[in-house]
Order: C-alpha cells, then sequence, then structure tokens
C-alpha cells in the first residue's frame, strides 16, 4: 500500500521520506542548473548566446557605418572575456554550488553587458542618421 504524503509537502511541508521540509521546486534558487549540474549547461547555453551576441557587434564593429565599432569591438571583448571565465570557473572551482552561482552570474553579466552594448551601438548609430537627415 502506498503512503500518502502529507498535506503541504510539495510546497516545501514536511516531507514523509526525510522528515524534514523539502526544498519548493518552483524557487529559482532550487533548479536543477543551479544545485545539481555539472556546468556543461551553462558552457552550451552561454556559447549559444555568445555567438548570438557576436553578429550584431560583428557587424556594428566591421560592417557599419564605424562610428559605434570601437562600442561593438568592447562589448564583443567583454562577451568573450566572459565566456572565457565561465570556462575556466567550470574547472577551477570544485565545489558545486559555488562554481554554478559563480558560472550563472557570469552568464547574467555577459547578457547585461551584451545588452548595453547593443544599446550604446544603436543610440550612436541613431545619432549619426538624425545628424545626417538635419
Amino acid at each position: 500500500m502506498q503512503q500518502q504524503p502529507e498535506p503541504g509537502a510539495a510546497h516545501g511541508g514536511p516531507s514523509p521520506d526525510s522528515g524534514g521540509p523539502r526544498p519548493d521546486p518552483t524557487k529559482m534558487i532550487n533548479q536543477p542548473s543551479l544545485q545539481r549540474s555539472r556546468g556543461t549547461v551553462w558552457i552550451v547555453v552561454a556559447g549559444l548566446f555568445l555567438l548570438a551576441a557576436l553578429v550584431p557587434f560583428g557587424a556594428l564593429g566591421f560592417a557599419g557605418s564605424g562610428r559605434s565599432a570601437g562600442v561593438a569591438i568592447v562589448a564583443g571583448s567583454i562577451a568573450i572575456a566572459l565566456y572565457l571565465a565561465i570556462v575556466i570557473v567550470r574547472f577551477a572551482i570544485s565545489e558545486q554550488r559555488l562554481r554554478l552561482r559563480v558560472m550563472a552570474a557570469c552568464m547574467l553579466s555577459m547578457a547585461f553587458f551584451s545588452l548595453v552594448g547593443v544599446i550604446v551601438c544603436a543610440m550612436i548609430e541613431w545619432a549619426g542618421v538624425v545628424g545626417a537627415l538635419a
């Protein structure tokens, strides 16, 4: 006969198996990619993000008008450096939770600096368009 879980066991209440509260799987901190992963998922996702970020930075830096090339090159370099940091952290930090949190922080930083870089490049390019129209 199967034992029925206590009310509230699925939402952090007492668990019949462990005798204590079970972590809430809906909380960000309890996601498998931050708890039990080896870090490969962060390397793959960050690599895909890096490729997606380098397309506009490459276009603005080397094929655009040239007005925002400096910002595009710096932003692309920051994204590359943060990706390299993710790869280094994967093999340098042995404690699993710390490693995964540092990798997640690097990924979020890469997204933040890429977004800021694209916005600044768009503002520079737009100022050139508005100036040419005036």
